[in-house]
């Protein structure tokens, strides 16, 4: 059978899996609230991720079974290990769990995948040592699982990143023959499913289910075996997929620090915020994201046809160019902010100068006889 029945499939599956869930969160008041510091209006489902996270493996199972058994041995790490991200956030969105058992939690699905063979070999030309690679490896999908949760605070935001990042490393697989591709394929099927009923504006999120297993999703792919090409520069290439998630993430921590709160406080400085705050419609800010990832996955793709050391080059500028957008909206909210910040000052002492003037005309006025 052909690969496209069962991509197919998984879309098919998503976008009918989404309105019963709208009917099941509205039933039982499973609702991401509005708040003061959440950017939409009124009380929207959020268990969209459930949609996702199904037809995914419903699909990829079928598929498994119906091509090749023996090929379930190889993925099934990743398939227990996402299952155990997804399963524990669900009960997150639903009971509201504590940080630190998310973080367990976490760990113990990394440790499934590692350890069983999944890790990053090298970087450009340097072999990496094991231990070496075992860090790095529980590093990238720890920060990417919550990078891709963080980054989900705006309507079609998270699902446009994930689909745009998946579908390039889905063509990234396929031009170096790996069969893994049809995974990747699979997924953005089933984001797109979703992304119908969470485009702008959202008549459902995909909540932290959805999130963190997109970002275990992501994280993992690229620990397949690939041609040398791929290979050479497969962390670079992730990180600038990946990189407005994994920027704003490593922002975020910074900010708190240098805040002296807590890491895993919530604000509203994240990289969508500051373009609403700098003017941009949610509309605006979202097209601009997503043309920019656009552009980003498309220099991948042809940093992948220059070979291993021009393309390199490519992903380093394309890397220089994502610090710079950073920073350029960095500073620019920031005067923007300071601005707001004087004109808020000069109002509250014209208003104070107004009352005492009003005072003082009070008590100077003459007294009326009865």
């Amino acid at each position: 059978m052909s690969q496209s029945i069962y991509i197919g499939l998984a879309g098919i599956l998503s976008i009918v899996s989404m309105p019963l869930i709208i009917k099941l969160c509205k039933k039982f008041s499973l609702y991401d609230y509005q708040s003061a510091r959440k950017i939409h209006s009124g009380n929207i489902p959020r268990l969209g991720g459930v949609g996702i996270f199904f037809s995914f493996i419903i699909s990829s199972i079928i598929y498994i079974i119906k091509s090749n058994p023996a090929n379930l041995n190889k993925i099934l790490p990743i398939l227990i290990a996402a299952s155990i991200v997804f399963t524990f956030a669900l009960l997150d969105d639903i009971l509201t769990l504590p940080a630190l058992a998310k973080l367990i939690v976490q760990l113990i699905a990394v440790s499934v995948v590692v350890f069983n063979g999944f890790s990053f070999k090298q970087i450009f030309s340097w072999v990496l040592p094991t231990p070496v690679s075992l860090v790095l490896t529980f590093c990238w999908i720890l920060g990417v699982i919550n990078a891709y949760n963080l980054i989900d605070g705006l309507d079609g935001l998270c699902g446009s990143f994930s689909i745009s990042t998946i579908i390039t490393l889905g063509v990234l697989y396929t031009l170096t023959g790996n069969s893994e591709s049809i995974f990747c394929f699979i997924l953005a099927a089933s984001v797109f499913g979703f992304l119908c009923f969470n485009w702008p504006p959202a008549k459902l999120f995909m909540g932290d289910a959805g999130s963190q297993f997109l970002g275990f999703m992501i994280s993992v792919f690229p620990l397949f075996d690939s041609s040398n090409v791929f290979e050479f520069n497969k962390f670079l290439i992730m990180l600038v997929i990946t990189a407005f998630p994994v920027f704003d993430t490593i922002a975020a921590i910074w900010r708190r620090i240098r805040d002296k709160k807590p890491i895993m406080s919530p604000d509203r400085s994240h990289l969508h915020h500051k373009l609403l705050n700098m003017g941009y419609s949610k509309k605006s800010a979202l097209y601009l994201l997503c043309f920019l990832q656009i552009l980003l996955c498309t220099s991948v793709v042809i940093s992948y046809f220059l070979g291993a050391r021009r393309g390199m080059a490519l992903l380093i500028e394309s890397t220089a160019f994502v610090t710079l957008f950073f920073s350029f909206v960095h500073y620019t909210n920031r005067a923007v902010v300071l601005k707001q910040m004087k004109e808020n000052a000069a109002a509250e002492k014209t208003a104070e100068s107004t009352a005492e003037t009003v005072n003082e005309n009070t008590t100077d006025a003459p007294e009326t006889k009865k």
